[in-house]
């Protein structure tokens, strides 16, 4: 576990894949709603309290947001969020990256189109690149959080997309040619 401090309101804390074994849970296993979650986070508030030798105000606003490692881990980012006036809603939040879209062109056109598609749509989409692997041409998709439906249902015109095994995407960022 990697704790540092970003900042006067930010903490951020990498977990291993060892340290996400060790705490019994995976990045798709994270819900704020899960107590399991719960209580995984006030042990890395814990820890950080110890590293740092600040603690995080819980009687205020904190955003937490969480996205996967490349190596199973994943990485947490707390923000102390300024008080607000209406005791009432304070709550904590918790936020996660969407998972990568991995989409399959039918062919080249499709490919083309697709682009064309990415560059031009209403869709939230955070990064992507171009690859071709196998004789296949894929692209990687990352879509904020509430986009990810309307992006997959879209992307089914041009060829199959999907939300793929970590493994796939990784040998196709390995052994691929990237276009973009």
């Amino acid at each position: 576990m990697n704790i540092q401090a970003s900042g006067e309101e930010k903490i951020s804390v990498t977990l291993t894949k060892t340290d996400m074994t060790d705490f019994h849970i995976t990045y798709d296993e994270l819900d704020y709603s899960n107590i399991e979650t719960r209580r995984i986070i006030w042990t890395i508030l814990d820890e950080a309290k110890k590293t740092l030798g600040k603690a995080v105000n819980i009687d205020n606003r904190l955003l937490i947001q969480v996205s996967p490692a490349e190596d199973g881990g994943c990485f947490f980012e707390f923000t102390q969020l300024p008080e607000v006036a209406d005791t009432k809603r304070r709550r904590l939040i918790m936020k996660k990256e969407a998972e990568p879209v991995l989409f399959c062109a039918f062919d080249e056109n499709a490919f083309l189109d697709c682009y064309d598609f990415i560059k031009t749509e209403d869709i939230s989409i955070k990064e992507y690149s171009l690859h071709l692997y196998d004789g296949e041409y894929f692209a990687l998709i990352h879509p904020k959080i509430a986009a990810t439906e309307k992006l997959l249902f879209s992307l089914c015109e041009f060829g199959n997309a999907t939300i793929s095994p970590k493994e796939q995407i990784a040998e196709i960022l390995e052994f691929g040619k990237k276009l973009s």
